[in-house]
């Protein structure tokens, strides 16, 4: 009864969207009539009735709309190694910026590179994803981490006490001055100037961005197929699956909808040659932080949706925390 009562709590929160988006229930009704089966007379073995379980619940996400492009599968796989093999949470991810790369043999390469000065204490993490597999390393792997932020290398322990500073300590983040220290102290500093003044020297020309960027949201905006509400509310149950979040955390969710009114498609682009609309959310879990320290500490979420197929097919997570992301 217990676990009767978890499957209908959880279904119902995961499914809570569908209410603001009426449009999604004729689909859903459908897709579970298409599904239905005449009743047996043999008695099911307790591993089919599991079975027959994961393929309706899988019907019920795919009829919402919770589609993951190829990309974003392989690009989960390899944050899910980063946790196993080296600890480093979707939070702490937070210290670093995230690429992913395509391989000629079909792979995906996914890197996590400390994000400003925090790349000479933190490093580089590659993964590699192939078959469903991901293999991921680290080009301080072997350095001694121990001795906090002494270390030269940092690793997961330095990231969580980096992570308490911050959220509960802003004003005086201790590690921030060894940062700098080590950063310097690297030789990064020249390479990141020279690779700044050769972007510069070739980077687009206002004229040449804005031409591009209309040409974007033109693209995407003729191909849709799929309404606003209903790419807002994939993106939605894309976070609340992905990252677990809780009853409270999910009544705490909100909509950023700054849009400008000189420019109302905003919203529209191109992400990795899929036309993309941009669905972005707040989790603001300490509202009174903003009296008491001036620091906001959200939790920041940007999911692109394919406008023609629903698929997400980027998405981005920021704990809001340390002046990075």
């Amino acid at each position: 009864m217990k676990n009767k009562e978890t499957l209908k709590a959880s279904m119902d929160r995961r499914l809570s969207f569908l209410d603001e988006l009426p449009s999604c229930r004729p689909a859903l009704m459908q897709r579970i009539a298409q599904e239905e089966a005449p009743v047996m007379k043999k008695k099911l073995s307790v591993g089919l009735v599991f079975a027959l379980l994961l393929v309706s619940l899988s019907v019920i996400a795919l009829a919402a709309g919770l589609i993951l492009s190829p990309r974003v599968s392989a690009t989960r796989l390899a944050d899910k190694a980063l946790e196993e093999t080296y600890g480093i949470t979707d939070q702490l991810q937070t210290y670093f910026g995230r690429e992913e790369k395509e391989l000629p043999d079909g792979g995906l390469e996914v890197t996590y590179t400390g994000a400003g000065n925090y790349v000479a204490p933190l490093g580089i993490y590659t993964a590699v994803v192939r078959d469903g597999k991901a293999e991921v390393s680290w080009n301080y792997d072997g350095k001694d981490t121990s001795g906090g932020f002494d270390a030269d290398a940092w690793g997961v322990d330095q990231l969580k006490q980096m992570l308490e500073e911050s959220r509960n300590h802003p004003e005086n983040e201790s590690f921030l001055d060894r940062v700098d220290e080590l950063y310097a102290n690297s030789g990064l500093a020249g390479a990141e100037a020279a690779a700044a003044e050769a972007e510069e020297a070739s980077s687009e020309t206002g004229e040449e961005y804005a031409a591009r960027r209309e040409a974007e949201k033109n693209a995407a905006l003729d191909t849709r197929k799929i309404s606003e509400d209903e790419m807002i509310g994939i993106a939605r149950e894309f976070i609340i699956t992905t990252y677990s979040l809780t009853d409270k955390q999910i009544s705490l969710l909100e909509l950023y909808t700054n849009s400008y009114e000189a420019d109302e498609n905003t919203w529209y682009e191109i992400v990795n040659g899929q036309n993309c609309f941009l669905v972005e959310y707040f989790l603001d879990e300490n509202p009174s932080a903003v009296e008491e320290t001036g620091y906001r500490m959200n939790a920041y979420f940007k999911i692109y949706i394919n406008v023609e197929t629903g698929a997400v097919e980027q998405y981005e997570y920021s704990s809001g925390v340390g002046g990075v992301g």
